[in-house]
């Protein structure tokens, strides 16, 4: 897609949808990216996840202009314990299935992204107690493999984040945060692999502005919409995209 053609109108629309649901909610706007463009042919799902890296960087970043004094540094920390590591299995796994198992690929990426569908309609009870390192290391991990693999691994951080019995802006701070670390790594991995080209620049290039505007939009009047409609909207059009890719 080097050109502005129809392809990469559809794909800017996605941008658009998935950084508006990823600050209203914390999560999903890789999710949504990748599963529209690998639903609807737009590009192949490793293009697709560095495309995600980059302007999921620019959203983090955006949205934590006037969050970061909420983070919770010492969850960040273990969680990117466990994730950094894990992103790097994740990019070996994507390029190795890329050209052996591009149909499990596709499959793999339904079952995430249905997955996801069903962590953003639970209302999980928060424990009573923090968790401990181990088990926030251990979801770290679990968001890292999916992150390397697809550029997307927010939904079990996701969860396990607000399970925790802190304060609601500090979760999205923190998750914001794990994030920008996610995606800062994996784009740098990439890049240093040599698997970042012209079109991959030209695309991220396009969306960023669009993350931008989509993103201080909806940070201004995210109050506006229901949090309940935005979940439910969100987990339909999730279930949709990850049944397609599943069936197909």
């Amino acid at each position: 897609m080097p050109d502005l053609d129809i392809n990469a109108i559809y794909f800017l629309l996605l941008v658009g949808v998935g950084a508006m649901v990823q600050t209203a909610t914390g999560f999903a706007m890789g999710l949504i990216i990748m599963g529209g463009v690998t639903a609807l042919g737009l590009a192949d799902i490793s293009k697709t996840a560095a495309v995600v890296g980059f302007i999921s960087l620019v959203n983090a970043l955006v949205a934590l202009r006037t969050t970061h004094r909420f983070m919770d540094r010492s969850v960040i920390i273990n969680i990117a314990l466990g994730m950094v590591p894990m992103i790097v299995v994740g990019i070996v796994l994507l390029n190795l299935l890329s050209v052996s198992a591009a149909g499990l690929l596709r499959l793999m990426l339904g079952v995430v992204i249905v997955s996801a569908g069903f962590f953003l309609m639970l209302k999980p009870t928060p424990y009573e107690k923090q968790s401990g390192r181990f088990m926030t290391v251990l979801t770290g991990a679990a968001g890292g493999l999916i992150g390397g693999m697809y550029g997307a691994g927010g939904a079990p951080m996701a969860y396990f984040m607000y399970r925790q019995p802190i304060e609601l802006n500090v979760i999205r701070a923190s998750l914001l945060a794990i994030f920008a670390i996610s995606t800062s790594f994996r784009t740098v991995s990439i890049t240093v692999a040599g698997q970042v080209n012209q079109e991959i620049l030209l695309l991220a290039g396009l969306s960023v502005p669009i993350v931008v505007m989509v993103t201080l939009l909806t940070t201004k009047f995210s109050y506006l919409i229901p949090d309940i409609f935005l979940r439910r909207l969100v987990f339909v059009i999730l279930i949709c995209l990850g049944l397609f890719l599943i069936v197909s």
